[in-house]
C-alpha cells in the first residue's frame, strides 16, 4: 500500500503548479454543484404536528387550492400560482388574467388577502412571506379596439379608378405583339 501512496506523491511532485490548481478548480466545482442539486427545496410542507403525527401539505396541493381561491372571484379568468419555500417561509406568486383593467387594485387586494387567510387560517402556516400577483393579460370582452371605417365608393363622380390585385392577361398574347408591331411600323 505504501507504494501506491509513493507513486501518488511522485505523479503530484511532476505535476505543474496550474495543473494542481485546475484539478482543485474542478473538484470544488464539482462539490458545489453536487451540493446545489441535492438540496432541492422541499416538495411537502408540515402543515401542524400533533401528538399523533405531523399532518404534510404538497406543494403542488397550495397551489391547486390557491388556483381555486383565485377562480372564485369574478373578475379572474385564470390564475397560475407558484409555491416556494424560502429560509421557512411560503412565498406565493400568482400570475392571472383578468377580465377587465377597471377593478384591478380592489382585484389584487382582495385575491391577497383571501390567500393569506386561506394559508394561516385553513392551514396553519405561520410562517408566510410576500404574495406577489402578476396580470399577464386582460379579458377579450374589454379591448378597446380602434373602429375601422371603411369609405363608401362615390358613384357620383364620372372618373372613377379600380385597383385590382393582379395585372389583367390579354386573352391572345400573339395578336397583341402583332398590333404592337403594326402600330409601331
Amino acid at each position: 500500500m505504501p507504494k501506491y501512496i509513493q507513486q501518488a506523491n511522485d505523479l503530484v511532485g511532476n505535476l505543474p503548479p496550474y495543473a494542481i490548481l485546475g484539478v482543485l478548480a474542478i473538484l470544488l466545482l464539482l462539490i458545489i454543484g453536487l451540493r446545489s442539486i441535492l438540496k432541492s427545496p422541499p416538495s411537502r410542507l408540515i402543515a401542524f404536528s400533533s401528538t399523533t403525527g405531523s399532518v404534510l401539505v404538497s406543494r403542488k396541493a397550495l397551489q391547486d387550492l390557491i388556483r381555486q381561491t383565485c377562480l372564485k372571484d369574478d373578475w379572474v379568468e385564470a390564475a397560475r400560482p407558484i409555491v416556494k419555500i424560502a429560509s421557512k417561509k411560503i412565498n406565493t406568486t400568482v400570475t392571472l388574467r383578468i377580465s377587465s383593467p377597471e377593478n384591478l387594485k380592489e382585484t389584487t387586494e382582495r385575491l391577497q388577502t383571501r390567500i393569506s387567510e386561506l394559508l394561516q387560517k385553513s392551514l396553519s402556516f405561520d410562517q408566510i412571506g410576500p404574495i406577489e400577483i402578476m396580470v399577464t393579460s386582460f379579458g377579450k370582452q374589454d379591448v378597446d379596439e380602434p373602429l375601422v371605417l371603411y369609405p363608401e365608393p362615390d358613384t357620383s363622380s364620372d372618373l372613377t379608378t379600380t385597383l385590382s390585385p393582379k395585372k389583367p392577361e390579354p386573352e391572345d398574347s400573339d395578336e397583341m405583339r402583332e398590333t404592337e408591331r403594326e402600330t409601331k411600323a
